[in-house]
Parts: structure tokens; C-alpha cells; sequence
């Protein structure tokens, strides 16, 4: 429910409560002042009467159009106060809907006492209540009519600042580099939000111009003494150099390589929470998923790795293609390089989700730990520790779930494409129609693939 029906509804309630109250209240007032002012007319009526008898005229049957009724007093002291009689009954021809009021005043004339009656008949409680009910029913009707319509009405102007603010930052974007633009407005908890919201994204905006600079200078700065070190240690493998000093050349090397590998790593995580890589077209992830496979076929016939792959045709997915080469190769690298000798590897691309299989050692720490940064297992030394944090990293950005398993010396990252179709594939459903092939050379990987 929005902000505006929360108010109407809130105000319709308030309405509901003092209604009930304040009918009670106007109901009590009327009945009180309809019988008071008949009581005082018959008091008049009788008085006049009185004045009558005291002037030894007859009065008559009737007097200002009320019956009059004049008889002796037999009592033993008559009340100095006229006597108010009440009746609300439904027999003796009255009417249900009335109640009568009698008045009786008694006068001494020449040591006669007399009894002077008048009544007359008013609306009953519940002709008063019943007509009120009625008014109550209209006025809260027209009441919730009206609030909803003017509220609606109103809204465009009053929340039209609000509205503007939650549309811009919808669309705000750190990438485009703009600044919010808001509408101005004379509401003071709107200008609070306004001002709020620019200091906010202004410094958003300098934070991530500052972070993208500082992570261009850095790979910059580290790139360049590493390609020095890399061409010094070149020139110094084609020198006279023994057995001992080739190793060390060689263990220096793999550490330059290895910190290459950190520093690019590094620097595309950071892009990618800086969400650098955004778009809104489909990929034909299959054909990335072929291309990905041809550049990593030495390294499968150099392990001697038996691929199983079971792929659908026409797999499109909203990603970037960059992040799809990348999401890919890592996937791939890992399962070669944490593979075992004469191992095996399983694909699958369906349209939900793609996954690949490994064989190799059990994990020494739980699986989903190693989407952590710089947290390895005990499979491969070479690794930098970065390649499933990528992924987890990319899957996030477009929305991906994933999930790292190992069972029955399998280790098995599937990704889901949409969240709201996850299933879990199991070896014996792949199985069923999948291939093992061995490739004896890159250019039968290359016609399997195609």
C-alpha cells in the first residue's frame, strides 16, 4: 500500500472513531432540547389556563391547538412544581414512531385546588436514532469519496517532488557521471530529502571517480615495473647461467606471472563492483560456451582430460559478452587445473542454468568459502585465489545464482540463470545423454565443438 492510501485510510479510520462519539453526543443534545422546548410550551399553556381561572373564564377544551384538561385536585397537598409524564408505548393509539409528554400544573382559585393537564406528542428515540444512522451512512460515504478523489488529485502536486526524487534514483547511474537533478519545492520534509539525497550522490559520484582513477594509476604504476622485471630476467636467461640460477630465474618468473595474474584480477573485481559492465541485450551464451572450449583444447589433451559435454542450442542470456568470456575461462581454467591426471569434465547448458563438473581432490574448507577472495584448497598451488570469487563477482552483477558443490569425487559449479528455476542436475540425468570423448589432437576438439 502507497504512502497516499496509507493516509487515507489512516484518516478514513480517525473518521469511523469520533463519528460514533460525536453522533452520540448530537443525539443526546436533540432529544434533550425537542423535550425541553415542548415542556416549556406546555408549561406556557397550562400558565395560561391558570390565568384564566384566576380571571373566572371557562377555559376551553383546547388551547393553542393542545388538548386542556381541567378537573378538581383531591389530593391532600398538591406539588408546587408542574409534574412531567413521559410515555413511549405502542398501545392506546400511538403512534410507534412518537412519545407523549403530559404536563400537569396545579393552581389554588378561591381554596379550590385545580389540575391543569396538556400534553402533546414528539418524535420517539428511535425515529431520531434511525434518521441519524441514515445521515451517518451518506456522510461517511461521500466523506471516503471525496478523501480518495481530492487526495489522488492532490498528490500530483504535493508528492510530485517526492515522486521526481524516487524516479531519478531509479535512473541514476555513477557510470553516466551525471548529477541528480531534483524539483524544487516548498514542502520543508522534501527539501530535507533533496538536499540529502544530492550531498549523497555527489559524493558518490567524486568516490567513484576517485576509486576508478586511483585503480588505473595503480595497475599502471604495477604493470610497468613488472614488464622492466620480466624483460631484465629475459636478458638474463640468454647469459651464460648453471643449473641452480635457471631455477631460481624460473621460480621468479612463475612469481611475476602470478602477481600479473593478481593485479588484473584485482582490477576487473573492482570494475565489476563499480557495475562497469552493464547491459540490457541477450548473448547467445552457447556460442561463447564454443569459443571458450576451442581456446582451452591443449590444455584438456595435454592433462589427457576426457570432456563430457551436453549443451542445448540457442541459449541466449543477458550478459555482457566481456563478463562471459571471463566467467567462462575461469570456470574452465579451474576445472583443468584442479583435475587429476586422466581426469574427466562434464557440461551442461540448458536454458536455465549452465554448469561444469570436475573430478579431483576433496576440498579441505567448505565450497561455498571459496568464492572468497584469495581462499584456496588444497588442489592446485598454482592457483592465485581469485578465479571463483570473479565468478561469484559476475554472477552477482547480472543476477546469477550459483553454487559450488563436491560429492563422489565431483567437484560441480552450476549457475542459474533465472532464480525462480532452480534445479539441481544430477550425474545420472547428464549421464543419460551425454558422450565421453577423448581428443587426440585440437582440430577433432575443434569438429566436436562445432
Amino acid at each position: 500500500m502507497n504512502l497516499l492510501n496509507k493516509i487515507s485510510v489512516w484518516f478514513i479510520a480517525i473518521v469511523l472513531l469520533v463519528t460514533p462519539v460525536s453522533m452520540y453526543i448530537s443525539y443526546t443534545s436533540i432529544k434533550k432540547r425537542l423535550d425541553n422546548v415542548e415542556i416549556e410550551r406546555l408549561k406556557s399553556v397550562n400558565n395560561y389556563v391558570i390565568s384564566q381561572i384566576k380571571k373566572g373564564e371557562t377555559p376551553a377544551k383546547t388551547s393553542q391547538g393542545l388538548p386542556i384538561s381541567v378537573s378538581l385536585f383531591n389530593g391532600k397537598n398538591a406539588p408546587a412544581e408542574p409534574e412531567i409524564i413521559h410515555t413511549c408505548l405502542e398501545d392506546k393509539g400511538i403512534s410507534k414512531n412518537e412519545c407523549k409528554i403530559q404536563i400537569n400544573s396545579f393552581a389554588t382559585v378561591n381554596n379550590k385546588v385545580y389540575k391543569i393537564s396538556s400534553y402533546n406528542y414528539v418524535t420517539a428515540t428511535q425515529q431520531i436514532m434511525g434518521g441519524m444512522l441514515i445521515a451517518l451512512f451518506w456522510k461517511l460515504l461521500l466523506i471516503t469519496t471525496i478523501v480518495f478523489i481530492t487526495a489522488r488529485i492532490l498528490s500530483k502536486f504535493i508528492l510530485k517532488p517526492f515522486n521526481h526524487a524516487i524516479d531519478s534514483l531509479q535512473q541514476f547511474s555513477i557510470q553516466k557521471k551525471e548529477r541528480l537533478q531534483l524539483l524544487p519545492t516548498s514542502t520543508k520534509e522534501f527539501k530535507k530529502l533533496n538536499e540529502f539525497l544530492k550531498i549523497t550522490t555527489d559524493k558518490a559520484l567524486e568516490d567513484y571517480a576517485s576509486v576508478k582513477e586511483f585503480t588505473e594509476n595503480a595497475s599502471h604504476e604495477v604493470q610497468t615495473p613488472l614488464a622492466i622485471i620480466q624483460s631484465k630476467i629475459e636478458l638474463l636467461a640468454e647469459t651464460e647461467i648453471n643449473e641452480n640460477q635457471a631455477i631460481l630465474l624460473t621460480d621468479i618468473q612463475n612469481s611475476i606471472d602470478k602477481l600479473s595474474r593478481i593485479n588484473r584480477s584485482l582490477i576487473l573485481l573492482t570494475k565489476l563492483n563499480n557495475n562497469e559492465f552493464l547491459t540490457n541485450k541477450d548473448l547467445k551464451f552457447c556460442t561463447v560456451e564454443k569459443e571458450a572450449l576451442c581456446m582451452y583444447a591443449d590444455h584438456l589433451a595435454l592433462k589427457n582430460i576426457t570432456l563430457n559435454r551436453n549443451c542445448e542450442k540457442n541459449v541466449f542470456v543477458k550478459i555482457h559478452p566481456a563478463l562471459a568470456e571471463i566467467l567462462l575461462s575461469n570456470l574452465l581454467s579451474n576445472a583443468i587445473r584442479h583435475n587429476l591426471e586422466g581426469g574427466k569434465i562434464e557440461i551442461n547448458l540448458k536454458q536455465n542454468y549452465f554448469q561444469i563438473s570436475n573430478t579431483g581432490l576433496p576440498p579441505d574448507v567448505p565450497t561455498q568459502e571459496l568464492f572468497k577472495r584469495f581462499k584456496k584448497s588444497n588442489q592446485s598451488h598454482e592457483s592465485i585465489g581469485l578465479g571463483l570469487s570473479i565468478v561469484k563477482q559476475i554472477c552477482e552483477v547480472n543476477e546469477f545464482a550459483v553454487h559450488y558443490d563436491f560429492a563422489d569425487g565431483w567437484h560441480s559449479i552450476t549457475i542459474y540463470f533465472d532464480n525462480d528455476e532452480v534445479h539441481e542436475p544430477t550425474f545420472s540425468e547428464k549421464a543419460s545423454k551425454e558422450k565421453n570423448i577423448e581428443f587426440e589432437s585440437v582440430e577433432q576438439f575443434v569438429n566436436f565443438v562445432d
